[in-house]
């Protein structure tokens, strides 16, 4: 069945016995202030057209394609919107049945909450025009935030990208269209057919709860880049993404977008991007939310050690369409250490990574966790790969051939990656075997004391077991 074109839909709304309800035929469509007739907002599958109904603004969905949803779906969402606290986070919506006769077939409405603002990519725009950074960088905290808050409450929007963010005059950021959104309610029912924007997805992104974790950290990672540096803006934006393309989540990622994040030079900025670099692995797919993946974690006490070094770094398998050391991979990669470079991330295709089938399989990488302890913003300190004397930090990076970093191992846990952090050594030596000697004396002094006051078997049997304590404590702390 062929859905109306946008065009039919401008012819209808101008007449309002095309419309079925006594609601929509009170709807004043609001015109074009050039052309002085009602012009829609078109996206993929449907158009928007903004109107006063009783007094209120209102944005009117019309679909343009056949796809899953329904009433059912639309009923469901807005449920879980005011049951998990987050109408102020989306545009609430109602699914009007046969709102509208075109080409004398019936078709469904949408009314949507009108949100005044603008699209996220017009209000970065405007504040890279000012060159506030500062508000920036507030926007990408406040981005964060809302993607966590979100997933925390099983909500996935499915299209994350510039168009179906709005800011708001106050600067809140709110989402609409939600054609592929996913709630719990509606696991095992069919996937809609939109798999959202190109410029915003990984290679595989199976609907479900955590499909927006790549999205939502591409759009974090853009906003973070411009608070630092909104100057490559211009370049790097087509109108149809914030920084990056699909062509720069392809090997050897040496595409001017990595380059403007390398030349930055921020450690922060620099985990990021290569989290982002992680996930373009073949065949990984997300496994939990955003905040898993970006949110400052503080070391427990027992994973710290005063003394690390750098460990061996032996060579990696190179895996199909990713340069192996030691090869020539033509100019190299503006970003050094990234695959193109001649040095193979850790983690990721072309080195074993934890859960994968090793160095030349094509399995995908294990689940992301967090990225371990991470600077606050604007922090300075070393970047987790090595930079190249252009980049004006850190030491000269290593020739082709030599110096590859060292792969994620089988088995290994995200916390001891030695991409970031450096290779944790054991504790065991001469200062543990003294405490563990020490403490085993105070206990043997004790039992001692317990003997020479206690007479009879009660007083052996409680030295042995003091004794014993004692033996174990001194041998675990030894260890």
């Amino acid at each position: 069945m062929r859905y109306p074109s946008p065009e039919d839909y401008m012819k209808a709304v101008q007449r309002r016995e095309s419309f079925t309800t006594e609601e929509l035929r009170r709807a004043d469509l609001v015109p074009h202030p050039l052309y002085q007739i009602p012009m829609p907002a078109a996206g993929t599958s449907a158009v928007v057209f903004k109107a006063i109904v009783d007094g209120d603004v209102a944005a009117l969905r019309f679909f343009t394609r056949d796809d899953s949803w329904s009433s059912e779906r639309y009923d469901a969402l807005q449920e879980h919107f005011a049951a998990r606290d987050l109408v102020g986070d989306v545009a609430m919506a109602r699914w009007v049945h046969d709102g509208i006769t075109v080409n004398g077939l019936s078709w469904p409405v949408v009314r949507m909450q009108w949100v005044e603002g603008h699209p996220l990519n017009k209000h970065v725009d405007e504040l890279v025009a000012r060159q506030d950074t500062r508000a920036l960088g507030v926007l990408a905290d406040a981005w964060l935030e809302l993607v966590v808050r979100l997933q925390q409450a099983e909500f996935a929007h499915g299209d994350l990208q510039h168009g179906n963010v709005l800011v708001s005059p106050d600067g809140r950021l709110r989402l609409v269209d939600f054609d592929c959104s996913w709630i719990a309610r509606f696991a095992g029912w069919p996937a809609p057919a939109e798999t959202g924007h190109r410029n915003y997805q990984p290679q595989v992104r199976p609907w479900g709860r955590w499909m927006d974790t790549f999205s939502g950290l591409v759009i974090y990672t853009s906003l973070v880049a411009l608070s630092k540096n909104p100057a490559p803006w211009p370049q790097l934006n087509t109108g149809e993404n914030l920084l990056f393309r699909r062509e720069d989540y392809q090997p050897p990622f040496d595409t001017a977008a990595w380059a403007h994040l390398q030349a930055i030079g921020d450690r922060r900025l620099d985990q990021l991007a290569m989290r982002i670099i992680q996930c373009c692995g073949p065949g990984w797919v997300a496994s939990g939310g955003l905040g898993e993946l970006v949110v400052p974690r503080t070391m427990p006490w027992w994973e710290r050690t005063p003394a690390a070094v750098p460990s061996p770094r032996p060579p990696a398998s190179p895996a199909a369409g990713y340069p192996a050391p030691g090869s020539d991979s033509g100019s190299g990669s503006p970003v050094s250490g990234f695959p193109g470079s001649g040095s193979p991330v850790s983690g990721f295709p072309g080195s074993p990574v934890s859960g994968s089938p090793g160095a030349a399989g094509h399995g995908a990488p294990p689940p992301l966790g967090p990225l371990g302890p991470m600077p606050p913003p604007g922090q300075a300190g070393p970047v987790p790969w090595p930079r190249s004397p252009a980049s004006g930090s850190g030491a000269p990076r290593p020739a082709s051939g030599s110096g590859a970093p060292r792969p994620r191992q089988p088995g290994s846990d995200w916390w001891k990656d030695p991409e970031v952090h450096a290779t944790r050594q054991p504790t065991r030596g001469p200062a543990g075997l003294i405490v563990g000697i020490a403490l085993a004396l105070g206990f043997l002094t004790a039992m001692l004391m317990i003997l020479t006051a206690v007479p009879g078997i009660g007083a052996v049997l409680v030295g042995l077991v003091v004794a014993a304590i004692a033996a174990v404590i001194g041998f675990a702390v030894w260890k």
